[in-house]
């Protein structure tokens, strides 16, 4: 008996992630604006700044920040600045 039941169980959770994936698919093509000219925000819709970039008074601090450069990537990384 388990051996019927088994293909319409494997059938049907199939086709519901099938549904599901599809679904998923539409809803992320589905945006009104194109990604390039929509501006970068934190799921939270506010700008995170690391606590490590906080000094003792909460400001932003400014010492100097150390950088890593990896042989072979000649191109530096476009920074995002507001």
């Amino acid at each position: 008996m388990l051996s019927a039941l088994f293909p319409l169980v494997y059938g049907s959770v199939f086709v519901f992630l099938l549904v599901q994936a599809f679904r998923m698919m539409r809803m992320s093509s589905s945006s009104t604006a194109p990604a390039n000219s929509r501006r970068r925000t934190d799921r939270t819709g506010l700008l995170t700044t690391h606590p490590e970039l906080l000094d003792a008074n909460g400001s932003i601090t400014g010492e100097d920040l150390l950088v890593v450069h990896f042989p072979g990537q000649d191109r530096p990384e476009a920074s995002i600045t507001d």
